[in-house]
C-alpha cells in the first residue's frame, strides 16, 4: 500500500512538472510566432535560484547584449573594490599664501584621478566647483602669482576602438580620461521655427571652451523627437552636427561629447577664478613643498554603481571598470580592460560563450548568451556582494531604465534587473521576485526590423505571463 502511494505521488509530480514545462513552452511559442518577432534572433532563459532550468530557448546562442553587459561590469567592480571606495580630487599649491597681501605666491594645482562623478549632472549636490569656490573665499585670496594647472599633465582621453563613429560624438559615446569632467559632454542649445526643413540656430553651448566649435547642419524636422547626431573624435575640436530637431523650440538641449575634458576643466577653473575677482599673474616663483587646500571626494562606490545600472551610464561603467582593474594591475591600459573583464568571468563562471569589447555594452561586437548572463545572476546570489548588487538594479514599473516596462502589471516591483537596447537590439536580464525567491531570467531579441516600442511591448507581455506561471 505504502509503495503504491509513493509511486502514485511520483507520477503526480512528473505530470505537474510536464504540464508546467508545456505551459512555459506555449508562452514562448506564442511570443516567437508574433509576426514582428518571427524573423528576429531570440534567446530566453529562466531558472530558479538553485539553478534549475525552467525555460531554455536558444540559451547557449550568442547575442548582442547592449547595456545588459553592465551586469558583468558592476558585479566585477563590486567584487574587487570595497563598498566605501571613493575617488579623490585634490586642490594643491606649490607656493605660500601671504596673509598680509592675500597673495598666493605659487601655482594653484588641480590634481585629478579619473573620478567620473566630477561635476557630474547625476550628483549635482556634490559639486567640486562649489567647494573650490568656498575654499578660495575662505582663504581670502585676491591674487595668484603663478598659474592655474591641471595635473597630471598628460593627454589621455580615449574612446573604445570598438565603438561606432556615429556614437562617439554623442553623450553616450564619451571616453575615458583621468581628467573626466561634467560627464565629458556639453549641451548645445538650439532654437527652431515652425517651418520644417529650415535651418536651426545655436543659442549657446554649456559648458564652453574657446577651442570647441560646432558645424551646425541640423534642420527642423516633423518628428517630435530629437533626431540630431554629432560626429567627432577626441582632440578633434570641431563637432559636425546633422539630423533634425522638432519645430518651435527655444533653448532645446542636445548632448554632445567633449573633445578634451582637460581643456574644459581648465576653462571652468579659469572662469571661476575670474568670477571671484582673483587676479592671475603668471610669474615664475620659488616653489615650495605642495600644500593641500582641498580634498574633494566622489560619492561612494555603491552610489556610483547604482548610477550605472539605474541610468545606464556608459561613462561611469568604463571609468569604474578601470578603477577596479587598476586595483590589481596599476599600469593597465584602457584598451586591455574588456579582455581582463572577459577573462575574469570566463574563469569564475566556467564558460566560454562571452566576448567582451567594452564595459558598458556600447560595442556591437560584445556577445553573450542568455545562459552566460543567468550564470552571472546565479553567481551573484551566492556572493557576499549580492545585497549591494541587488540594490543597484532598478525595478520594473518603478525606477531607472525599467520604469516604463511592467507598470500596472504583475511584474511591477517584482522584476529587478537591467535593460539593454540599441538599433535592432532589445534585452532584459535580472530577477523575478516571487514566493520569497529569486528567479534569474534573461531575454535577448536581436535583429528585429519593427519599432522598438512594439518589441518592448511583446517582451513585457511575455514577462508578465511567465511571472504568473512561476
Amino acid at each position: 500500500m505504502k509503495k503504491t502511494l509513493l509511486i502514485f505521488l511520483f507520477y503526480i509530480i512528473v505530470i505537474i512538472h510536464f504540464l508546467a514545462q508545456n505551459s512555459n513552452n506555449n508562452l514562448v511559442s506564442s511570443f516567437l510566432n508574433e509576426k514582428e518577432i518571427t524573423n528576429s534572433h531570440v534567446g530566453i532563459y529562466l531558472q530558479n535560484q538553485n539553478g534549475k532550468e525552467l525555460i531554455n530557448y536558444n540559451g547557449n546562442k550568442l547575442f548582442i547584449p547592449a547595456s545588459v553587459q553592465k551586469l558583468f561590469t558592476t558585479a566585477y567592480i563590486l567584487n574587487l573594490l570595497p563598498k566605501d571606495y571613493v575617488i579623490s580630487t585634490l586642490v594643491l599649491s606649490n607656493g605660500k599664501l601671504d596673509s598680509n597681501s592675500n597673495f598666493l605666491v605659487g601655482d594653484l594645482i588641480i590634481k585629478t584621478f579619473g573620478d567620473p562623478s566630477l561635476e557630474s549632472r547625476y550628483f549635482k549636490s556634490n559639486s567640486f566647483l562649489k567647494k573650490l569656490k568656498l575654499t578660495l573665499i575662505q582663504l581670502k585670496i585676491d591674487s595668484i602669482y603663478g598659474k592655474i594647472l591641471v595635473f597630471p599633465n598628460i593627454d589621455n582621453y580615449e574612446v573604445n576602438n570598438q565603438w561606432l563613429w556615429s556614437d562617439i560624438g554623442n553623450y553616450y559615446g564619451t571616453g575615458f580620461s583621468v581628467h573626466t569632467f561634467k560627464d565629458n559632454y556639453v549641451e548645445v542649445f538650439f532654437s527652431s521655427n515652425a517651418n520644417i526643413g529650415d535651418t536651426t540656430y545655436i543659442k549657446k553651448i554649456h559648458p564652453n571652451e574657446k577651442s570647441f566649435s560646432i558645424n551646425n547642419q541640423v534642420i527642423i524636422g516633423s518628428s517630435k523627437r530629437d533626431l540630431s547626431y554629432a560626429y567627432g573624435s577626441p582632440y578633434q575640436s570641431n563637432r559636425l552636427m546633422k539630423g533634425t530637431i522638432p519645430i518651435n523650440k527655444q533653448n532645446y538641449p542636445v548632448k554632445v561629447s567633449m573633445h578634451d575634458p582637460k581643456l574644459f576643466l581648465q576653462s571652468s577653473l579659469e572662469n571661476l577664478i575670474s568670477e571671484l575677482g582673483i587676479q592671475v599673474q603668471s610669474k615664475k616663483t620659488t616653489y615650495q613643498p605642495l600644500d593641500t587646500l582641498l580634498v574633494h571626494y566622489s560619492p561612494s562606490l555603491i552610489e556610483m554603481i547604482k548610477c550605472i545600472n539605474y541610468q545606464s551610464n556608459n561613462s561611469f561603467a568604463e571609468h569604474l571598470l578601470m578603477k577596479a582593474l587598476e586595483s590589481k594591475t596599476p599600469n593597465i591600459m584602457y584598451d586591455e580592460a574588456a579582455e581582463k573583464l572577459e577573462s575574469f568571468w570566463k574563469e569564475k563562471l566556467n564558460l566560454e560563450e562571452i566576448i567582451f569589447k567594452d564595459g558598458c555594452g556600447l560595442s556591437r561586437l560584445n556577445l553573450a548568451s542568455p545562459y552566460s548572463i543567468n550564470s552571472l545572476l546565479i553567481y551573484q546570489i551566492k556572493s557576499n556582494t549580492f545585497p549591494d548588487f541587488l540594490k543597484s538594479l532598478p525595478a520594473a514599473g518603478v525606477s531607472g531604465t525599467l520604469k516604463y516596462i511592467g507598470n500596472n502589471t504583475a511584474i511591477e516591483g517584482n522584476f529587478i534587473g537591467k535593460s539593454g537596447s540599441m538599433n535592432g537590439v532589445r534585452c532584459y536580464s535580472g530577477y523575478f521576485l516571487k514566493k520569497e525567491q529569486y528567479f534569474p531570467f534573461t531575454i535577448m531579441v536581436n535583429n528585429f526590423t519593427t519599432s522598438d516600442y512594439i518589441v518592448r511591448k511583446y517582451i513585457e507581455d511575455l514577462m508578465v505571463a511567465i511571472y504568473q506561471k512561476i
